[in-house]
């Protein structure tokens, strides 16, 4: 039996390899309830503290899985890298959505066309970041606030200090000379889509899309307090 949770708020992971092990301590600190799946028995102990269930099976199995009614699982992360057979089997059960790792982009291309919901390429994107802090010095001061987009592009979130900018409506400052467009303003428990009209206010955190560059070149410019 699955601990008193309702099943729908339950996170699964299957495969507690190292992407697994990340995915896992990071949803763990955020406190969502888990439910392991892993066929190492060893390697589960080591979680018996960080998950709510861990279940000893072959997550190949179609018989181990339709057990587990993960059907009802709100989300299913599949961090095992062979793991066709694995989505297969979830598809089949009808689970709603599907978070599968990918190990290269005709990998990706075969579960995006057996209908998975979610595809991440953790390699690929450990490159990336990496490419954007070796090319760009700024990159590595923001690159916890920074999202890549791809093709270059990145969003990310500031506060907005500069007295220049302040009490102004964002079509009178020109960002787009800076390379980078305004998405969002979150302003106390408030969040804004600013339009050129939208005045700016001090403390607005402010949220923005560009190039690495351009973006990074902004935050310094948004921060300035003099």
């Amino acid at each position: 039996m699955m601990p008193r949770k309702r099943k729908n708020e339950y996170i699964c992971v299957i495969g507690t390899g190292r992407f697994g092990s990340a995915v896992v301590s990071q949803l763990a600190k955020m406190n969502c309830p888990l439910l392991l799946i892993d066929k190492d028995e060893e390697v589960l102990k080591s979680y018996d503290d960080l998950a709510q269930k861990v279940v000893i099976a072959d997550a190949g199995d179609m018989k181990a899985l339709r057990a587990l009614n993960l059907q009802e699982i709100g989300t299913v992360v599949v961090a095992v890298p062979d793991n066709i057979e694995i989505v297969a089997a979830l598809l089949e059960l009808k689970v709603n959505n599907i978070i599968a790792r990918a190990t290269s982009k005709r990998h990706a291309r075969v579960l995006k066309q057996i209908g998975v919901n979610v595809i991440v390429r953790p390699e690929y994107e450990a490159g990336v970041r990496t490419a954007l802090l070796a090319a760009n010095p700024n990159f590595s001061r923001y690159s916890q606030t920074l999202q890549e987009i791809g093709d270059g592009f990145v969003m990310g979130t500031t506060i907005l200090n500069n007295p220049k900018l302040i009490n102004k409506p964002i079509k009178e400052l020109k960002f787009f000379n800076l390379g980078i467009s305004v998405v969002l303003i979150k302003r106390g428990t408030e969040s804004i889509l600013p339009t050129g009209v939208t005045v700016l206010q001090k403390s607005d955190l402010i949220t923005i899309l560009g190039k690495v560059e351009d973006v990074t070149n902004a935050f310094g410019f948004l921060n300035v307090e003099d």
